[in-house]
């Protein structure tokens, strides 16, 4: 059972939303051109999510500044955008948040040269009454997860609490932004075991800030060495992972390399080290490369329920998952890549 959204070189893009029920069914979306029209509502939508990240990071000196040098009217929007995303006297799921998501959901594949998703096994909104919830673990992180993003609005995932930093989860701009784009949730324990108990499909980067941090245009990386604890929780409360890749996020941006150490360190404190550029034009957008982007959820990995797993149940199924990931990212490479993928190898931190 495969999922495909896809766009060929040749510009037009082929909806193929194939979403497989537990009967083997389908749903087909049927193919249109992407005009530069088109792509530009892409570009903006991909603009407003990168700009919405970034001025997220900042808000609080914002606010700051704003009162300081006595600009009430930057001051007052912060306050009125906090009070929209902390105060819940509205509907994030009434009409005019579903157009802006669904406005989301069309035009954000669109920007890029091509875009495929691949499910191996069924789709979340497809997905039988009582089945099991599941975590989809999305790799690479990127410098600003567009994949994670992409699914993030896309319909079928609808039904899915996508985790990130509990920093971003918390600032206002970003947290407004999420509540309308999708289900967003917070990526630290306690949030996440409660979303467990409650059974809650989730979608977790695990790479966090080191991974973004060690993106380059050059080499896939994931950083996954030392990420264990999404695998613990999964054990105690008997869910299945699901690795998801998406290959050419980390063509979209030149980021600085070296200096690792430092920059790691910055990213335990719960700091963002990158230092990017995208287009030539505007350096906050990605660039549209030749092959796009390839999303690919793997086969579920089943993974059994043990309320107090040791170190070595821990580590066994960890050892699983990043073969498993290891598995997509030779599988799909060529597709992805096409003959630059002979001597790729995706590096595992």
């Amino acid at each position: 059972m495969v999922v495909h959204v896809h766009q060929t070189h040749n510009n037009e893009i082929k909806y193929q939303y194939k979403y497989p029920t537990m009967a083997g069914q389908s749903i087909l979306v049927s193919s249109e051109k992407c005009s530069p029209l088109q792509t530009f509502f892409g570009g903006l939508t991909v603009s407003v999510f990168v700009f919405t990240w970034i001025s997220s990071l900042v808000s609080p000196f914002l606010l700051y500044f704003s009162i300081k040098t006595q600009n009430y009217t930057m001051a007052t929007f912060i306050i009125v955008v906090t009070a929209l995303a902390y105060i819940p006297f509205w509907d994030t799921r009434g009409a005019i948040p579903r157009k802006v998501k669904s406005f989301i959901d069309t035009f954000h594949k669109m920007y890029y040269t091509r875009c495929k998703v691949i499910f191996e096994d069924s789709v979340p909104s497809t997905s039988a009454a009582g089945s099991k919830p599941t975590l989809y673990a999305i790799h690479p992180h990127g410098a600003f997860s567009l994949g994670w993003s992409l699914l993030f609005a896309a319909d079928y995932m609808e039904n899915v609490r996508f985790c990130f930093s509990p920093v971003l989860y918390h600032s206002p701009f970003f947290k407004l932004f999420a509540m309308v784009a999708g289900l967003p949730g917070k990526a630290d324990k306690g949030s996440m075991i409660s979303y467990m108990k409650r059974g809650e499909n989730l979608a977790l980067p695990p790479g966090g800030f080191e991974e973004a941090t060690l993106t380059s245009q050059y080499q896939d990386r994931a950083y996954i060495k030392k990420r264990v604890g999404f695998v613990k929780l999964c054990l105690q409360h008997g869910y299945p992972i699901v690795p998801v890749y998406c290959f050419g996020e980390n063509k979209t941006f030149w980021n600085a390399q070296g200096f690792w150490n430092l920059r790691l360190k910055m990213n335990s404190l719960g700091a963002p080290a990158i230092l990017i550029w995208g287009s030539k034009f505007l350096p906050i957008l990605p660039k549209r490369t030749p092959n796009g982007l390839l999303i690919v959820a793997g086969k579920r990995i089943e993974i059994p329920k043990i309320e107090n797993p040791t170190r070595e149940d821990v580590k066994k199924w960890h050892d699983k998952y990043m073969a498993a990931l290891l598995k997509i990212y030779e599988d799909y490479k060529h597709e992805a890549y096409g003959d630059d993928a002979k001597s790729m190898k995706l590096e595992l931190w």
